[in-house]
């Protein structure tokens, strides 16, 4: 890890020069409550005074909601055509546990086979990440992903009059060097930093009660009346998922031409929450009940990549506590676990 600092009358300047060389995406404030990553032509219209976003994240510009893997025509012959249209971009603008959302999909897509169709979108993703002060809704500091020690290749900490600068990468250093303006960090400015780091950890209301949940969800896995309880109010509209910077459930269909000689094979976002998700053929739901969709989704969070990876699925950024109609807080659920254990 290198360390510098950009003063403040070189921010704008730095970026500037970004947004003329590459494609760039940021934050843009859509209306009083909503803020999109947007692609970005002009410096103006980048927008860091925010909080949350609870629409798609960030991910959608790698792992885009519908994405053509292949265009086929059978008239005479079979021609195939696959082929991932990607530039080098930029990523401006997502905090720790957005960063450290993408560092799960980075493990996830490469886990037992490569998705070129991610990674070819990844490896020209250049990210620069940014502090901000928690919603009201995120608890990523009880999952520890409140801040980010991977995914990144540029890292920014807005005290005051000046950036510290965490270089993660030597893409990112690279970015540094030909772009910005800066010094390396002194004790000074490490000390500073520190104190940020420490406001900021103290700024985050919503906390959730993890200790121990590993083994406490296998206790109540079976506690019908629990799970009752708990998706009571669920609507099974999947909204949960499609805010999550984690999840990467996806369906394949088939758009075929009404002659039926030319289409695409299409892959779109899914939703474990939905009540098809888990419908074959015959007829058969492997988890027609949205009690057994709830308790899989906590159990895909909270427990199956903690397994897998060691770590958790769930970054902690609270958008599916916003998006949720019904209102459903997994922070509430998560201590609900180890309030019930604990009877």
């Amino acid at each position: 890890m290198i360390y510098k600092i950009l003063d403040k009358k070189d921010y704008e300047d730095f970026l500037k020069k970004l947004i003329e060389n590459y494609d760039f995406y940021g934050p843009v404030k859509k209306d009083a409550a909503v803020h999109d990553f947007q692609k970005i032509n002009d410096f103006q219209k980048i927008d860091t005074d925010f909080k949350r976003t609870t629409i798609a994240p960030a991910k959608k510009i790698i792992y885009p909601p519908v994405e053509i893997l292949l265009s086929y025509d059978i008239s005479d012959d079979i021609k195939l055509n696959s082929k991932v249209q990607s530039e080098e971009m930029i990523l401006f603008g997502i905090d720790a546990c957005d960063v450290n959302g993408l560092a799960f999909l980075d493990r996830f897509f490469a886990d037992e086979f490569l998705d070129d169709f991610y990674f070819q979108k990844r490896n020209k993703l250049t990210v620069i990440g940014l502090d901000r002060i928690p919603s009201e809704t995120n608890f990523s500091l009880s999952l520890g992903k409140e801040y980010a020690r991977e995914g990144f290749d540029i890292f920014l900490t807005d005290l005051k009059d000046r950036y510290f600068v965490r270089v993660g990468t030597e893409k990112g250093n690279n970015l540094i060097r030909r772009f910005a303006n800066t010094r390396d960090a002194t004790e000074k400015d490490f000390a500073d930093y520190d104190k940020y780091m420490d406001n900021y950890r103290k700024s985050f209301k919503a906390k959730a009660d993890i200790s121990n949940f590993y083994d406490n969800f296998e206790i109540i896995y079976d506690n019908d009346k629990f799970w009752s309880k708990t998706a009571k109010d669920c609507f099974s509209c999947g909204s949960c998922c499609l805010v999550c910077p984690t999840c990467f459930c996806f369906n394949v269909r088939d758009d075929m031409e009404i002659n039926l000689k030319k289409g695409n094979k299409i892959r779109e976002w899914d939703s474990c929450m939905i009540p098809d998700y888990g419908l074959v053929a015959g007829g058969h739901n492997f988890r027609k009940d949205k009690e057994n969709r709830l308790k899989q989704r906590y159990r895909c969070k909270l427990k199956t990549f903690v397994q897998r990876f060691d770590t958790y699925a769930c970054v902690g950024c609270g958008r599916c506590i916003e998006a949720c109609m019904a209102k459903i807080s997994i922070v509430d659920d998560i201590n609900s676990v180890k309030k019930e254990v604990s009877v």
